[in-house]
């Protein structure tokens, strides 16, 4: 079901005891695999009648779904996190209208959006497990003890803006965070494609080192990406660029960070030498690579890959 139909055709159907229910699939999600209409019952103090006439039309736009061959329960779906997310962002007088899709990913889509002051903005709305909960587990240690794929795209987005919140400010070039409601993030607009399908670069050796400098910049404000790479940072065509995906970061003094920081230099600067044959590195971001890749490159091969002159 697209965001779109969400918005235009079931949100303005539904009533404030229908968001009611839904936040009390939400509020229960982490405690109940399958809420249980009792509890429904107990906590928003509503008659069973009306409840079964409520989840009946929530049942009815797909918004929660009742499994069978249970004790009679509904789980929340992401479509009915949406509107609950979209109807607080709403009452806070943060979105006036959805416009169009900025990008759909495996874990995340974004969208543009307009404030009720006019301001472009953009929404990203997590959606992690969409394709294998299971897998991302394994990708993303930092929510692999979550059990809940809507519990867990909530706790990505909480995790992003903190990071958000705390680089922005220290000039780090990623989207400027402008509120986070649920599994929703709210940033002023930004544009880009990735630097992988980036046909129009002109000066690549200007891209690196503006990703040097941000990765630095990072570090300094005591975060490690964790999951940098040529496929998060965006390029505009003035070859600026926007640094996306934050729910893996984490600080300096991590026991994995050293780790992460090394994979994520490594895996960057051997793309650069790759496509654009990158030889020179400036003498105040060698100085950062040696000091964090000193030991970590110990092959001939790759000491060369490291070897650069001050420019």
């Amino acid at each position: 079901m697209s965001l779109h139909y969400l918005v235009k055709t079931i949100f303005k159907d539904l009533e404030e005891d229908h968001f009611k229910i839904l936040r009390i699939l939400e509020k229960n999600m982490r405690k109940y695999e399958v809420v249980p209409q009792e509890v429904i019952v107990r906590q928003s103090n509503l008659d069973e009648s009306s409840i079964e006439k409520l989840v009946k039309k929530l049942n009815l736009y797909k918004l929660i779904w009742s499994p069978r061959g249970r004790t009679k329960g509904y789980i929340l779906n992401y479509n009915g996190l949406d509107l609950l997310a979209l109807n607080n962002l709403v009452k806070k007088n943060l979105v006036e209208s959805i416009g169009k899709s900025l990008g759909v990913g495996k874990e995340a889509d974004v969208y543009e959006a307009l404030s009720p002051s006019g301001e472009n903005i953009a929404l990203k709305f997590f959606r992690i497990g969409r394709t294998s909960f299971k897998g991302y587990g394994k990708k993303r240690p930092s929510l692999s003890l979550i059990h809940s794929h809507l519990h867990a795209s909530m706790e990505a987005a909480r995790r992003e803006f903190q990071a958000l919140k705390i680089l922005h400010p220290e000039g780090v070039a990623v989207p400027e965070p402008i509120a986070r409601e649920k599994h929703i993030v709210v940033t002023k607009i930004f544009r880009g494609v990735e630097i992988s399908s980036a046909q129009f670069i002109k000066d690549p050796s200007k891209i690196f080192s503006k990703i040097l400098d941000n990765i630095i910049r990072m570090y300094n404000s005591g975060i490690v990406h964790s999951d940098l790479s040529i496929y998060n940072i965006l390029v505009t065509q003035s070859e600026e660029i926007v640094i996306i995906d934050w729910p893996q970061w984490v600080r300096i003094d991590h026991p994995m960070a050293h780790v992460y920081l090394s994979r994520d230099l490594t895996n960057l600067i051997k793309y650069f030498r790759r496509r654009w044959r990158i030889n020179i590195i400036q003498r105040e971001y060698q100085d950062f690579i040696d000091k964090i890749l000193g030991e970590t490159f110990n092959t001939a091969k790759d000491k060369n890959l490291l070897k650069g002159v001050s420019g």
